[in-house]
């Protein structure tokens, strides 16, 4: 599988409910979960473990154990070339700064809505294509479909473009699996980033 196929994400976040809501929101919108991790030893051994190395890492700064989310962020991009986006309840100006020389793809704090996280994951998609896209080929897509990729491009949830279309989530769906097919793309993220280039 080449890194415009990986849509793998680890969720590293030491609070259950929040790890869980992040899983079902991004599972809702087609990403595959690599896992989630309480602490930097099990993201860690999930990544060396793991069939696909995750591409995208949403992390908590403030994990349990010696090793916090920003050290952790250092190792996961040194060994495995991974994207970051921070989680935080905190927005102290040490811990923007020790954040930021981790270099994430954004900094997200808590509480957060669906839309600020899934425009963070779609920035850090884009980052890691925009690394070896070379040519940008042109997307073959309907009025509607073009409709559909930007509000997923913005950072609405399928559920949220259902609504707001006036269509049912099954079609929203629908829509997006055929606009992969046509195109020959095998990544949502990617279709996104192909469309953002040729519209810049």
């Amino acid at each position: 599988m080449n890194r415009k196929e990986n849509t793998s994400i680890l969720v590293v976040e030491d609070e259950l409910i929040t790890a869980e809501s992040i899983v079902e929101l991004l599972e809702e919108e087609d990403y595959h979960l690599a896992g989630t991790a309480r602490d930097a030893a099990s993201a860690l051994l999930l990544c060396s473990q793991a069939a696909v190395v995750p591409q995208v890492v949403i992390c908590d700064i403030h994990i349990k154990g010696e090793v916090n989310g920003i050290e952790l962020a250092r190792q996961l991009k040194k060994m495995h070339g991974c994207e970051v986006v921070f989680l935080t309840a905190y927005a102290d100006s040490k811990t923007l700064e020790a954040a930021f020389a981790a270099e994430p793809v954004m900094y997200v704090v808590k509480p957060y809505t669906d839309m600020q996280l899934l425009v963070a994951v779609q920035m850090a998609f884009h980052k890691l294509l925009r690394k070896e896209e070379q040519f940008i080929p042109r997307l073959e897509l309907t009025e509607r479909e073009r409709e559909i990729a930007l509000l997923v491009a913005k950072g609405f949830s399928s559920k949220q473009i259902a609504n707001k279309l006036g269509i049912t989530v099954e079609t929203v769906k629908t829509h997006r699996r055929r606009m992969l097919q046509k195109n020959g793309i095998s990544s949502f993220p990617h279709l996104v980033y192909l469309l953002n280039s040729s519209e810049g």
